[in-house]
């Protein structure tokens, strides 16, 4: 395994294409499940880039920087998602894109400061400037969807999407906390942070596929949760998609 570095990066990937191919195909056209598709092409380009990069040894800085584009756009994405759920502003919709934008307009003027610095079968290892500031935009998008989440979850106004709000919730949790928990116990694994949170959000983007699949109206319609689970799991092309 130690010749295929990367490959674990493109598995994933195949898993997400795989999602979206799925998502496209049978999940009602909405603003929502449209906005979902968005999130799960990112990561699916993410994790291509970097198992690009890391397969072929190509650590050009313009291809770590759009690989960091690519990615950057998730946490505010997820964030319109959840906004957009809980028909909140349009205008404040757009705002949350505003600081991710501004910083990686920066850093095209330091292109060459970015850089990976190891790549192994799991994951990558990045240098780029502004670190601790790129951390905060990057995470404070997912923290605001998480408490937003929560909020909608206890609200009463929700209550006909509460589990599939707390479906979305609990993919975020189960991606983002291990990981910050993983980086404060051992802060020498800063570097591959990126790396390691794009791995786990794979979580997120099969709870986002179940809610948008929940989220059809046929299924709606349906009282039985249990038959709705079925269904969800049960349809064989819905979850290998076509052949």
């Amino acid at each position: 395994m130690e010749n295929f570095p990367g490959i674990v990066s493109l598995l994933i990937a195949c898993v997400e294409l795989v999602l979206i191919i799925n998502l496209i195909i049978f999940a009602e056209k909405n603003n929502e499940n449209r906005i979902i598709i968005g999130i799960l092409t990112l990561l699916f380009g993410y994790q291509f880039s970097e198992f690009f990069m890391c397969y072929t040894h190509n650590y050009s800085y313009i291809l770590v920087y759009t690989s960091f584009v690519i990615i950057s756009f998730l946490p505010p994405l997820l964030l319109h998602l959840v906004l957009t759920i809980g028909k909140m502003a349009k205008k404040m919709r757009f705002i949350v894109f505003i600081p991710i934008i501004g910083l990686l307009f920066y850093y095209l003027f330091v292109l060459n400061e970015f850089e990976i610095t190891k790549c192994t079968v799991l994951f990558a290892a990045y240098e780029m400037p502004l670190g601790d500031l790129y951390g905060v935009i990057y995470y404070l998008p997912i923290v605001l969807s998480v408490v937003f989440l929560m909020n909608m979850i206890k609200n009463p106004s929700f209550e006909t999407k509460k589990l599939n709000l707390q479906i979305v919730l609990g993919g975020i949790l189960l991606a983002f906390v291990p990981v910050a928990l993983i980086i404060a116990l051992f802060p020498f694994l800063i570097d591959y942070v990126e790396s390691f949170f794009c791995k786990a959000a794979s979580i997120i983007a099969l709870s986002l596929t179940i809610y948008a699949m929940r989220n059809n109206s046929k299924m709606i319609e349906k009282k039985d949760e249990w038959n709705n689970f079925k269904h969800l799991f049960g349809n064989r092309e819905w979850f290998c998609g076509r052949v």
